[in-house]
């Protein structure tokens, strides 16, 4: 700690148990701890405490090199001299590896490179020296691959290709892989499990099911998830359903809807979270919410409807299917299974079940 600087920790106290062949996602805002969290594994950051193993074999005071690591940065590092050839093999190379070429040429081909294995750095795009970082990554075929942002840079219909293909590959070797992201879409369609990090602190440690079908607080509810979550004002009302779940009232006079959470004495002021995806929208009466269309997108696949609900700050969005279109000013009203109407506090953001 510089002097006269209050001591700042980067990330704390994480935990994570990751098993051979496994993909594991590190998600989360930027500044949450992820690339730290990477760069400590790989031997570019000290770990002031605890311990980092691959196996049984401690590695937090080796150096860099001698971590058997792949890692593949944002920052590409490619030598701007050497042809995409030449960079690819010059780690095997200098390390006497047998068949080198051949290697080399199998990862371009499964990366679709062929085309610029005698460009300079100089001469590619973005998104392709990105794809070359990749490429000098896994061409080591290490034990354990470390990936800071890999798809960033690529255009939209490229992710999607060598995203596909790193899955293959790292299920094709037995890669140990851990992945950093800010791309939810991203994270939950590669890892196998995902960290999901704010502020130096996982959140959550979970497979993408888990993180998304059971959120353990409203951060992570409303990190993960695209249209993002619900989140309205609530009260616990006096009384519970004949099924024995909760009410809450929304808003004033709007309606109540029901959570499968229990131990939640009446009164409570809780955040209601409902994604999206999980909403019911209908026109006319019913149970729920009753509600006010202030505009609808229709995206084809399906279409977004977002609605004001009387006496609430926050408006309501519904995904509705694409056969259905809704009108401003129209009268609704939304509902949710109440499996699916999650509760938190509304300091702390932690779940409430």
């Amino acid at each position: 700690m510089a002097r006269g600087r209050e001591s700042f920790a980067a990330v704390k106290g994480i935990n994570l148990d990751i098993a051979p062949g496994e993909l594991i996602a590190l998600l989360g805002p930027s500044g949450c701890g992820k690339t730290t969290t990477l760069r400590m594994i790989a031997g570019l950051e000290t770990v002031t405490s605890g311990s980092i193993k691959i196996g049984d074999r401690e590695i937090s005071q080796l150096p860099a090199s001698k971590r058997g690591i792949g890692v593949g940065f944002e920052s590409y590092a490619l030598y701007p001299p050497m042809s995409v050839r030449d960079n690819l093999l010059y780690g095997l190379k200098a390390r006497k590896v047998k068949g080198a070429e051949q290697m080399v040429s199998a990862i371009s081909s499964r990366l679709e490179m062929d085309g610029m294995m005698d460009l300079r750095p100089a001469g590619l795009s973005s998104g392709q020296k990105q794809r070359v970082a990749l490429a000098r990554a896994l061409v080591r075929n290490p034990p354990v691959l470390l990936l800071d942002e890999p798809l960033s840079h690529l255009d939209a219909s490229a992710r999607q290709r060598v995203r596909r293909e790193l899955k293959v590959l790292q299920r094709e070797f037995g890669y140990t892989t851990i992945v950093v992201t800010h791309d939810q879409v991203e994270a939950l369609s590669l890892a196998d499990r995902l960290a999901v990090m704010d502020a130096g602190v996982v959140q959550q440690f979970g497979t993408p099911d888990e993180v998304f079908d059971d959120p353990a607080n409203l951060f992570v509810a409303q990190f993960v998830g695209e249209p993002q979550i619900n989140a309205l004002r609530g009260v616990v009302t006096s009384g519970q359903s004949s099924s024995g779940r909760v009410r809450i009232e929304i808003g004033s006079g709007a309606g109540t809807l029901e959570s499968a959470a229990t131990g939640v004495a009446d009164g409570t002021t809780v955040t209601v979270g409902i994604r999206p995806q999980d909403c019911v929208m209908t026109a006319g009466d019913g149970p729920g919410l009753r509600a006010t269309v202030a505009y609808f997108e229709h995206l084809l696949e399906f279409g977004l409807a977002t609605s004001t609900v009387a006496g609430a700050e926050e408006g309501i969005v519904v995904q509705t299917p694409a056969q259905e279109t809704y009108q401003p000013e129209q009268k609704v009203v939304v509902s949710a299974p109440p499996e699916r109407v999650y509760l938190f506090d509304t300091d702390t953001g932690e779940r409430l079940r």
